[in-house]
């Protein structure tokens, strides 16, 4: 089996603001595999939110790259073990080595992976498409812009008068299911003070109100929260699923977070063992990763998975989605293919 990574460069259709930062472009890391028959790819789009580079998803792939030859792709929760004892730390690597190893075997048995994974299409599930932090008049042009979308994830958290601004004029403009994330922008005073506000809008529920770390904080904030409050940042492995527990209402899962689909499927069993709600999210990504995610989304509560949408220049096609329901592709493994192949 060769193996190779290379970097790709993404712009973005609109610069994308969230509580942090401003974006327009984005790098990521394509992993190929090619066994001479078919090639089968997996997508890193590491975050340094995480402690992750594109520098750090190729040395981490080079470390096990020698096991992609040595080891039986079919026993695939054995050898992803293998990798993750000698790569703990690099969840972005992982979830794309997985990616190409399910692309693998979905090819080989010629079925889709939700097929293999005992899944049903997610063709009836709907996704939030996301209005990034900006001026008040272009977020209103967004929201005006992408009428095709039922449900609306609004980014807030970098000023919370603009916040609470913004999401008044959006509201007046459209009766359509409004989503908040925040990404830790807002202090304890600024979260509740916003959320009972949004709950007067009618916002269906806020997303990481306060910034990573501050659980207790997150959890006295619950009890006197009218919304029900979803994680993300504060979110990752099952290993620290229990801190969780009595902190939130739901949590946001994603393939760069969790590592991949083994260790989210169990993720998955954790929350409705303790009534979360879950909510499949995605990075800004091309339709390998996005794709890839949706192959498990029929399981989740909740979608956020437009992160290939957020492109101008998605060098692949995969999942597609019409007014606001995805749309499987049909082809074995990911069903990812370059443009105008």
């Amino acid at each position: 089996m060769k193996s190779k990574t290379h970097i790709i460069s993404l712009n973005l259709a609109d610069p994308f603001g969230v509580a942090p930062y401003t974006r327009s472009k984005k790098q990521v890391v394509i992993l190929t595999l090619d066994d001479g028959e078919e090639i089968y790819c997996g997508e890193g789009s590491p975050s340094k939110y995480y402690n992750e580079s594109l520098k750090s998803v190729r040395g981490a792939f080079a470390k096990v790259k020698k096991l992609l030859v040595e080891e039986e792709f079919f026993f695939i929760e054995a050898l992803m073990q293998k990798i993750f004892e000698k790569i703990p730390k690099d969840n972005t690597a992982r979830a794309m080595i997985e990616m190409a190893i399910f692309d693998y075997i979905g090819k080989k048995l010629n079925i889709p992976l939700y097929k293999y994974l005992g899944l049903k299409p997610a063709n009836d599930k709907q996704t939030s498409f996301t209005i990034g932090i900006d001026t008040m008049e272009i977020m209103l042009e967004k929201v005006e812009r992408f009428k095709q979308f039922p449900i609306l994830k609004i980014k807030l958290g970098r000023d919370a008068k603009h916040d609470i601004q913004v999401m008044k004029e959006i509201r007046k403009r459209t009766n359509r299911t409004l989503r908040v994330d925040a990404n830790g922008g807002w202090t304890p005073e600024e979260a509740i003070r916003c959320i009972k506000l949004l709950a007067d809008l009618g916002v269906e529920y806020v997303e990481q109100p306060l910034s990573r770390g501050c659980l207790k904080r997150l959890a006295e904030l619950k009890k006197k929260s009218p919304l029900p409050i979803f994680v993300d940042e504060d979110v990752h492995r099952c290993d620290s699923f229990h801190e969780l527990i009595g902190v939130c209402d739901g949590i946001n899962l994603k393939l760069i977070k969790t590592g991949g689909i083994l260790e989210m499927r169990r993720m998955l069993a954790n929350a409705r063992t303790f009534g979360l709600q879950t909510m499949l999210g995605c990075m800004i990504e091309t339709s390998i990763a996005v794709t890839a995610a949706a192959h498990i989304a029929s399981a989740f509560d909740h979608l956020d998975l437009d992160g290939n949408l957020l492109l101008a220049d998605d060098p692949y096609e995969g999942m597609k989605v019409e007014n606001g329901y995805l749309r499987m592709p049909e082809r074995p493994g990911l069903g990812v293919r370059l443009k105008g192949k």
